[in-house]
């Protein structure tokens, strides 16, 4: 059987000429979403972010944030953005 959307997109991102379930593949990822949902907890700044150009913050479940909780679980203000490299 072949491989389906994923699995091709995997292995094209690995180099490999296939994988399959259960295979373990190290890829460089094309973007990093993080959604607001994830901030449920307090937010801990990262010290490094490997791409900044790579990532992107999306809040969008809880805006404006409905109680004081949800808007101290918001992740980092702008001004004091993490070290990138």
């Amino acid at each position: 059987m072949g491989m389906t959307v994923i699995e091709k997109i995997l292995a094209r991102k690995a180099g490999l000429d296939t994988v399959a379930a259960g295979d373990t593949v190290v890829v460089d990822v094309d973007m990093t979403v993080l959604i607001d949902l994830q901030f449920a907890t307090m937010w801990i700044p990262p010290t490094r972010i490997h791409d900044p150009d790579k990532l992107a913050v999306i809040m969008d479940h809880a805006v404006p944030a409905p109680t004081i909780k949800d808007a101290a679980g918001a992740p980092m203000p702008a001004s004091s953005p993490p070290t990138s490299g």
